[in-house]
C-alpha cells in the first residue's frame, strides 16, 4: 500500500529527526491558554478517571475567578471551552507522557502549580513530535509527484521558512493537529491516483476519511478542506467514496463531546460568531492585516509563500489532470478560509508571532510552491540573456526563502514569551501597534537575539554607577497632568505619558531593545493611606537616550480596587537590576489621589 524503498525510508528518518531537534534546541514552549485543556484532558481521564474538569474549578489556571479556557457545560460540569481533538490526536504520546511519570513516581498533581513545568515541557514534545511527523509526510506527499531535490527544497519552506515552526511545533494550538490532518489527505488522495490495487485504494481511502473526519473536532474553520477533501473524492472515486466517508467515523467522539456539553456540534465554538463583522471596514483592516500588516502578515513573515500563487496559476493551467484537481479545490479552500478571516474583527489572532490564523493554508500553499521549484529546476534555454534572467529568479528565490527561515530563527530564539505583545502597551486594546513598522514583532525578536548573543552591560558596576535620570511629568489620558486629578473611579484603566531625562553617564536601554532584563522603566507604586504598597506598575521608556536626552515612558495603568485615598510613587529602575538614586527636586516623585467606588 504504502511501499517505501530504502533511500525513501532513510530520507523520511533523517526528516523527522532534524525537525524535531530544531523544533525542540530552543528549549521554550510558545503557546496560550487556548492549549491547556488539551494538555489535561487525557491525564486527567488516567489519573482522576473522569473527562470533566471540575478539579480545575479552584486551580491555579483560575484568576479573579475566570477559568480562561474552560468553561461551564449544560451538564453542569466544567470542560473544555475549545475543540478536544488535538487530544484525541495526541493521546497516544500523552499515554507515553503518563506512564513516564509513574515509572518515575513524579506526583501527577494536575491542579496544582508544581505540575506547570511537566505539562509545559509535555505540551512542547507533542508538539514538535506532531509537527516533525506532518513535515514528513510534506515530504512523502510532494515526492510523489516531484523530483526528490524539488520536493526537499519545499519541505524546508514548510518545515522552516513559516509559521509551522514557530506555531505548530512549539505549543499544542488547534494548527499544528489540522495540518497534521490535511498534509496527510493529501498524501493519501494523490497516493490513491498511482494505486492500481483495488484493495489498497479502499485502505488509503479510509484512512483519508479518518483524518478528514478529525479536522472539524480539531479546528472547525477546517473543515473548508474537509469538504474540499469530499468533493474531490465524489468527482474522482464516485462509489468508492464511501469508504472516505467510513473513515470519518473518526469524528464522532469529538462530536459526541460536543452535543453532550454544549448541546452544539460546534461545541464551545458557538460563540464565535459575534467575532464577525460583515462591513466593509473589516474587510479592508482584516485583508490588509492579514497580508501585510508588520506584525501579522504572512507575506511579511513568510514572504517565500508569494510564489504559492505561481503554483496556483500551474495547477489552473492543468486542472483537466487528477493531482491538479486537488490542489485545485484545496486552494479554492484555501482562499475560503482568507476570505472567512477578513470578515473576523479577531484577525490578528491574539498574543502570538505572525499570522496564526494563516498557519492553517500552509500544508496547500506550500504544496503549490513545487510547481514553482520544479519549473525553476527544469528551465533550460540557450540564449544568454534568458540564462541571466533565470540566474536572478534563483537568486531571488533563495533570497525569500533565507529572509523567510530568518524570520522564524528570530522568532524561536529571540524574546522570551510573547513581551511584544503587551509592551509598552496591550495589544487588546491597542491594536494600531500591528501597522508599526518601527518596533514591529520581528525587529522586536531580532533585538532581542542580538543581546542574547552580545548581552549589554547592565549588571555591570559601572553602568550601574551611571545610571541617574528625572521624570520631568506625567500626564492622563493624553493631555491631563496626573496632579490635577483629584478623583478617579477604582479599577479604571488609563493611559499614563511620563517624560523622562537621563541625567547620568549610562545610556539607557528602553523596551524597544528588548533587554528586558536591565530595562529602564518608571515604576509606579499606589500606597493606602496605612503605607502599604497595594499595586506595582510600571511606564515602559522608549528609545536608548544618552546623558541629556530626553524620552517619553509611556503604559496603561489600572487604579486600584478599592476606594479610598492613595499615594502615589514615582521612581525610575532598571527591572530586575537596580532602583536609581533619589532625582533632582523638579523630578515628579509622589503625589495623591482619591479614588472613588467605581461606577459600575
Amino acid at each position: 500500500m504504502f511501499n517505501f524503498n530504502l533511500t525513501q525510508k532513510k530520507i523520511t528518518i533523517l526528516i523527522f529527526i532534524l525537525s524535531i531537534t530544531i523544533y525542540l534546541i530552543n528549549c521554550r514552549t510558545i503557546s496560550s491558554g487556548d492549549s491547556v485543556p488539551n494538555t489535561l484532558l487525557i491525564f486527567n481521564f488516567l489519573e482522576n478517571h473522569t473527562f470533566d474538569l471540575d478539579a480545575f474549578r479552584e486551580s491555579y489556571f483560575v484568576k479573579n475567578g475566570v477559568y480562561y479556557s474552560f468553561a461551564e457545560s449544560q451538564t453542569g460540569h466544567l470542560t473544555s471551552a475549545y475543540p478536544i481533538g488535538v487530544a484525541i490526536l495526541t493521546s497516544p504520546l500523552y499515554l507515553i507522557f503518563y506512564i513516564f511519570l509513574k515509572i518515575y513516581h513524579i506526583p501527577v498533581n494536575l491542579t496544582h502549580e508544581s505540575f506547570e513545568f511537566y505539562r509545559l515541557s509535555f505540551e512542547k514534545m507533542a508538539a514538535a513530535i506532531t509537527t516533525a511527523i506532518s513535515v514528513v509526510f510534506f515530504y512523502l506527499a510532494s515526492s510523489l509527484k516531484f523530483k526528490k531535490s524539488v520536493a526537499s527544497l519545499s519541505t524546508f519552506i514548510f518545515a522552516f521558512a513559516t509559521n509551522t515552526w514557530m506555531i505548530s511545533s512549539q505549543g499544542l494550538w488547534q494548527h499544528g493537529g489540522s495540518n497534521l490532518c490535511v498534509i496527510i489527505i493529501i498524501f493519501c488522495l494523490i497516493k490513491a491516483n498511482y494505486t492500481k490495487r483495488e484493495k489498497s485504494k479502499i485502505i488509503i481511502l479510509i484512512i483519508a476519511g479518518v483524518f478528514c473526519g478529525l479536522l472539524p473536532i480539531i479546528r472547525p474553520t477546517s473543515t473548508l478542506f474537509l469538504v474540499a477533501a469530499l468533493l474531490y473524492s465524489f468527482t474522482i472515486y464516485r462509489g468508492s467514496s464511501f469508504f472516505l466517508i467510513l473513515g470519518m467515523a473518526s469524528a464522532i467522539p469529538g462530536l459526541l463531546w460536543n452535543l453532550h456539553y454544549f448541546g452544539k456540534l460546534i461545541g464551545g465554538y458557538s460563540i464565535i460568531s459575534h467575532f464577525y463583522s460583515f462591513t466593509v471596514k473589516t474587510f479592508v483592516e482584516a485583508s490588509l492585516g492579514t497580508l501585510i500588516s508588520p506584525s501579522r502578515g504572512i507575506f511579511v513573515f513568510s514572504p517565500i509563500i508569494l510564489y504559492s500563487i505561481f503554483g496556483a496559476y500551474k495547477v489552473f493551467q492543468f486542472r483537466a489532470y487528477k493531482d491538479e484537481k486537488l490542489m485545485g479545490i484545496m486552494t479554492l479552500a484555501v482562499f475560503g478560509l482568507f476570505f472567512s478571516y477578513c470578515f473576523y474583527t479577531f484577525w490578528w489572532a491574539g498574543y502570538c508571532y505572525g499570522p496564526r490564523f494563516m498557519t492553517d493554508i500552509l500544508p496547500v500553499t506550500c504544496y503549490l510552491i513545487n510547481y514553482y521549484i520544479d519549473d525553476l529546476s527544469n528551465t533550460s534555454n540557450p540564449f544568454r540573456n534568458q540564462r541571466f534572467i533565470d540566474k536572478s529568479k534563483i537568486l531571488l528565490f533563495f533570497f525569500m526563502v533565507m529572509i523567510s527561515f530568518f524570520v522564524q530563527i528570530v522568532g524561536a530564539f529571540g524574546e522570551k514569551g510573547l513581551y511584544w505583545s503587551i509592551s509598552p502597551l496591550k495589544l487588546e486594546q491597542y491594536q494600531s501597534r500591528l501597522w508599526h513598522v518601527k518596533d514591529n514583532q520581528i525587529e522586536r525578536h531580532t533585538q532581542a537575539l542580538f543581546h542574547q548573543v552580545f548581552p549589554p552591560p547592565v549588571k555591570k558596576s559601572k553602568y550601574i554607577n551611571g545610571l541617574s535620570g528625572s521624570i520631568k511629568q506625567v500626564t492622563y489620558n493624553g493631555n491631563q497632568p496626573l496632579s490635577s486629578v483629584l478623583s478617579i473611579s477604582a479599577q479604571s484603566e488609563a493611559l499614563l505619558e511620563a517624560e523622562v531625562e537621563n541625567t547620568g553617564s549610562s545610556q539607557w536601554f528602553g523596551y524597544e531593545t528588548a533587554v528586558k532584563k536591565g530595562e529602564v522603566r518608571v515604576r509606579i507604586l499606589f500606597l493606602n493611606s496605612k503605607n502599604e504598597i497595594k499595586s506595582e506598575q510600571y511606564l515602559y521608556v522608549s528609545g536608548r537616550p544618552k546623558k541629556f536626552e530626553k524620552t517619553k515612558a509611556i503604559g496603561s495603568i489600572v487604579f486600584p480596587d478599592q476606594p479610598g485615598r492613595y499615594q502615589i510613587k514615582f521612581d525610575l529602575v532598571s527591572d530586575q537590576v537596580y532602583i536609581f538614586p533619589k532625582p533632582p527636586e523638579d523630578s515628579v516623585n509622589e503625589l495623591e489621589i482619591q479614588v472613588n467606588p467605581s461606577k459600575a
